[in-house]
């Protein structure tokens, strides 16, 4: 971490990942629709014509890997309780 920033958005892609994992907790089909929401939303957060002369604003990016990571959490908070104990 670099800055408060970082562990703001830590902190914020962390609990953003659980309550997405626990409201969709051991119902694997509604896991599923809420990482293909986020995958939607990380696809579509530009709106640049593909073949566009210029590259996408650095925000752009910045929101890709945010909705990336999260997608990330909420696989492995979900996997890990469908693991037997």
């Amino acid at each position: 971490m670099e800055t408060e920033l970082d562990g703001r958005l830590l902190a914020l892609r962390q609990a953003l990942a659980i309550s997405i994992a626990l409201s969709t907790r051991g119902h694997p089909q509604a896991t599923g629709m809420a990482l293909e929401l986020l995958d939607d939303l990380r696809n579509h957060a530009d709106s640049t014509p593909a073949g566009a002369p210029f590259d996408p604003p650095v925000w752009v990016r910045g929101a890709q890997d945010e909705l990336e990571q999260i997608s990330r959490l909420v696989r492995a908070f979900t996997q890990a309780d469908d693991e037997p104990a």
